[in-house]
């Protein structure tokens, strides 16, 4: 977690005090803004060396260029993603004695921010604060998307509430959209609710797009009814809801199997003139293929075209899927190639559907080279999702040497596999008795940082059981508690079979046991 000591240190250098320390120097820096207007190519930029020989090239000219031109490099090279790049270029201008402004300021920072190194972020905000620069909305904005990316919830939220507290900038849509959209994402809809109507309250009046975010949070971890709460305040405020915002409830509904009361808010969109897009209809099709109710889901599949809208990848894909899971993996295969025909372009999530389709209806050697072409003809990087898949069907049909195959390629492809890779070899490696391959899979798990979870736990056990062998059983049970997890009331019943007339002495056996009864009785 980051200290918010440098975090404060730049606030409290903006509200009067002096507490940033830092090892840049603030020379040549101005307080006249200078956007880049002037154009210099800096296209041909590929790397550190080529920046900082521009920058040299820039500073031996006479006259030397405006700040302007030396922001346009900056931006350029931030617009190439090469973040770090930019932070050395910055470092050479002063070393050069180049001059920099707020514009120069909000560009590092932003590159800081898209490191993850947020705390650098605020160094620089305190070194230009030193030199008598008053950072806008922008740059504030810039610090909180950068807090947001590196995971620092909490520490995002102070800073808001400190510049809310101090008045150290005007709170403006960009940056209320910031904070309700960050908070959503992490997991935090209800947060975020809270802060909207505090804002609200407070006479900063949101606008559609903070609200249908904060609903859109709200409605995708099921909390529908609390989405409906805040639409009904949005519509007493004067804030009138967009098709944006129903499809986040009527997604929250199609989520939740309530398809009665998605349809009814679907017609209520067209009684009160809010035209139904792609994604409303993608949601429904969604809804009903989950339901199992295909011909409800090929009805509005259907009607896509009709209404005059056109299809996408999304909506393909989400019937392709509600097909495939059904057993109807030659009706997706149709609809794969017909998608195909319409000149949309599949996605990866469209190759894993269907993969899991041939895995499903046991077309291994057909998955296997679709695989193939997916990577070679269809210029796709599958991911640890694509041969997870393939693992688990192989796995599943015995076909456990080829499933270890695939699982050995992942490095070579910059993969790492995951906790539910792993689990699915670690089953086939018990159930075809290779105990030894196991243990060994296990332990380089944990050396690769991969935890075991609980079902890794119970995968173990169950299988050590089925064997009659639990005594070996034992520490992995033990193992299990201590870490937090808890057993399958299945393994407990065959545990508690084969102690039972034993006397058991160990203690934290006995703790084990109380628990499982525990597990059981309920």
């Amino acid at each position: 977690m980051m200290s918010l000591n440098v975090t404060d240190s730049a606030i409290h250098l903006f509200t009067g005090g002096f507490a940033v320390k830092s090892g840049f120097n603030g020379e040549k820096m101005t307080s006249s803004p200078q956007k880049p207007r002037n154009r210099v190519d800096f296209s041909g930029i590929r790397g550190s060396g080529d920046a900082i020989r521009s920058l040299r090239e820039l500073a031996a000219m006479s006259p030397e260029p405006s700040i302007r031109v030396y922001n346009n490099l900056l931006s350029d090279i931030a617009k190439k993603e090469l973040y770090s790049v930019a932070f050395h270029v910055f470092d050479e201008m002063r070393q050069l004695g180049i001059e920099t402004d707020w514009y120069t300021m909000n560009i590092v920072i932003n590159c800081c921010c898209l490191l993850k190194r947020v705390d650098v972020g605020f160094s620089v905000l305190g070194v230009f604060i030193k030199n008598g620069y008053v950072p806008n909305g922008t740059t504030f904005n810039t610090l909180l998307k950068g807090l947001f990316l590196a995971g620092e919830i909490g520490e995002a939220e102070l800073l808001f509430k400190k510049i809310l507290s101090f008045k150290l900038c005007e709170i403006n849509d960009v940056m209320i959209l910031t904070v309700v959209n960050g908070l959503s994402k992490a997991g935090k809809p209800l947060t975020a609710r809270d802060l909207l109507l505090a804002l609200d309250e407070a006479g900063y009046e949101p606008n559609v797009r903070a609200y249908n975010t904060v609903i859109d949070g709200l409605s995708k971890r099921g909390m529908v009814d609390d989405s409906l709460l805040l639409l009904s305040h949005m519509v007493e405020k004067g804030v009138s809801p967009s098709v944006v915002t129903c499809n986040a409830l009527i997604d929250g509904y199609c989520t939740r199997g309530e398809m009665a009361r998605a349809i009814e808010l679907f017609d209520t969109m067209a009684k009160t003139g809010i035209k139904h897009d792609i994604f409303t209809y993608s949601s429904l099709i969604k809804g009903y293929c989950k339901k199992g109710s295909l011909d409800e889901a090929w009805r509005f599949f259907d009607e896509i075209p009709r209404v005059g809208l056109k299809h996408s990848t999304v909506s393909y894909s989400t019937m392709m899927q509600g097909l495939i899971r059904e057993g109807r993996f030659a009706d997706g295969w149709k609809l794969y190639k017909d998608m195909e025909a319409q000149k949309l372009h599949p996605n990866l999530h469209t190759y894993n559907i269907l993969l899991d389709g041939l895995c499903r209806s046991n077309q291994f050697d057909e998955a296997l080279e679709f695989l193939r072409v997916v990577e070679e003809e269809k210029g796709a990087n599958p991911n640890v999702v694509t041969y997870g898949v393939l693992i688990n069907g192989l796995c599943k049909c015995g076909r456990l040497d080829e499933a270890r195959r695939l699982f050995d390629r992942l490095p070579s492809k910059g993969l790492s596999p995951n906790t539910a890779i792993y689990n699915m070899m670690l089953d086939s490696l018990y159930q075809q008795r290779r105990r030894g391959e196991a243990r060994r899979l296990m332990e380089e798990m944990e050396r690769s940082g991969c935890r075991p979870d609980g079902v890794t736990y119970n995968i173990v056990v169950w299988n050590l059981m089925k064997r009659n062998e639990v005594q070996e059983a034992i520490p992995f049970l033990e193992e299990m508690y201590r870490r937090g997890f808890e057993a399958h009331p299945a393994n407990m019943s065959v545990l508690l079979h084969e102690l039972r007339g034993e006397e058991v002495k160990d203690e934290n056996l006995q703790e084990i046991i109380k628990k499982v009864c525990a597990i059981i009785d309920k």
